[in-house]
């Protein structure tokens, strides 16, 4: 057989294993596992797709046929049920909010702002109107792009680095086999690190290599880059790409919360409906308007002030809470978990790392448009992990 043909054969075979395609037990280069490793090779997939594994098990497991079929069925029954309650939470809460906003700025708009500036000239109350407006128009966006942008670890292989022609072009064809067979053995025992230091783990639901800061999140069933928590207010993670997003809306919630609550407060108190302090909680208040005994504007004022006092103290929590650790340079996970990561850049370009250039200008719109987020949290050269069990390690880089 001519070299320079079955050199191209094993070259394109060492990009469709790159990509994790085309490989299958009948290939002249499978990996088999050597004598000295007596526990099963498993080649990874190299999609970064969860569905399998979205109970934690593994196709492995629903495949054992030390289960029963009633124990496959509870594993897949429960997938699925937990999967279904997630998305309704996430569609509740996200509605619930929705209707909040919605409403609370329309009765600000009509009723409140009207009534409690009633001594000041028209033209101020316009220009607290479009004041409110604008708020309104920028939480919006900052939740909106706290959703839609995604954290997700992206698809590609585990050494972005690694020139396929360089690895494989230059290895004869006699010794590529024990090649992949070598590296395979160390993809399933060893752990990988990057050019910085960094150990790059193994996610057994992802079943890929993640490097540091990022985290697997059962609720999204996906690896999360720079995972910092799994919001359920606005029903996705919050991590590299839409923190910078998910501060400002807990700072214009703090502002919303304290302003809303103070003159809905003053505006409700005019309204003849109250005549126990009681009538002025929610639930209660809705019986009452079941009951015919009070208005609908009574009674949804009611429910915008108990809305507006749980959402403030929650944005006051979460606000100075997020805005602390991103100055200091880490992740709510990495204080939960008491991860030892010691950060060697300054509050300043800790800042950058979150928010972009001129990170102040994202509290008063949502900046991505003219200061792009230049770190792609995957590579860090600013960390330095503590020390932690002994590991043998193999550069990806």
């Amino acid at each position: 057989m001519d070299a320079g043909i079955l050199s191209g054969q094993h070259f394109s075979r060492a990009a469709a294993y790159q990509s994790g395609i085309g490989m299958d037990q009948s290939s002249p280069i499978t990996p088999r596992p050597s004598a000295s490793y007596n526990g099963p090779v498993q080649r990874p997939a190299r999609t970064g797709d969860c569905s399998a594994f979205n109970m934690g098990v593994s196709k492995h497991d629903l495949s054992d046929p030390s289960l029963s079929l009633m124990d496959k069925f509870k594993i897949h029954y429960q997938g699925n049920k937990d999967a279904k309650r997630d998305l309704k939470s996430k569609h509740f809460f996200r509605l619930l909010f929705q209707f909040q906003a919605i409403s609370q700025l329309y009765m600000t708009l009509a009723y409140i702002i009207p009534y409690v500036f009633s001594d000041y000239q028209d033209m101020t109350i316009y220009y607290l109107k479009v004041l409110a407006c604008y708020v309104f128009a920028m939480g919006e966006a900052n939740w909106l792009s706290a959703i839609c942008y995604s954290n997700r670890l992206p698809d590609e292989r585990d050494r972005p680095s690694l020139d396929a022609q360089e690895l494989f072009e230059t290895r004869s064809p006699q010794t590529l086999g024990q090649n992949f067979q070598q590296r395979e053995e160390a993809h399933l025992r060893l752990s990988k690190t990057d050019k910085n230091g960094l150990e790059w783990k193994f996610c057994d639901k992802c079943q890929r290599y993640k490097p540091p800061r990022t985290h697997h999140c059962d609720v999204c069933r996906m690896c999360i880059l720079r995972r910092d928590h799994h919001c359920f207010l606005i029903g996705t993670c919050i991590g590299h790409f839409n923190q910078r997003y998910f501060i400002p809306f807990c700072f214009l919630g703090i502002v919303t919360s304290v302003v809303g609550f103070f003159i809905t407060v003053v505006y409700i108190r005019s309204l003849p409906d109250g005549r126990v302090w009681g009538d002025y909680v929610f639930p209660w208040a809705l019986i009452k308007l079941v009951l015919g005994q009070v208005s609908w504007r009574f009674c949804l004022l009611t429910f915008h002030s108990m809305m507006l006092l749980v959402f403030g103290f929650m944005c006051v929590i979460y606000g100075t809470g997020q805005l602390s650790i991103v100055a200091l340079g880490v992740t709510l996970y990495e204080v939960a978990k008491q991860i030892d990561v010691k950060v060697t850049s300054s509050t300043a370009e800790n800042m950058r790392i979150v928010f972009g250039d001129y990170w102040l200008v994202n509290f008063l719109f949502p900046g991505q448009i003219l200061f792009k987020q230049r770190h792609d949290g995957i590579h860090w050269d600013n960390i330095k992990f503590g020390p932690g069990p002994q590991v043998e390690k193999v550069s990806v880089e």
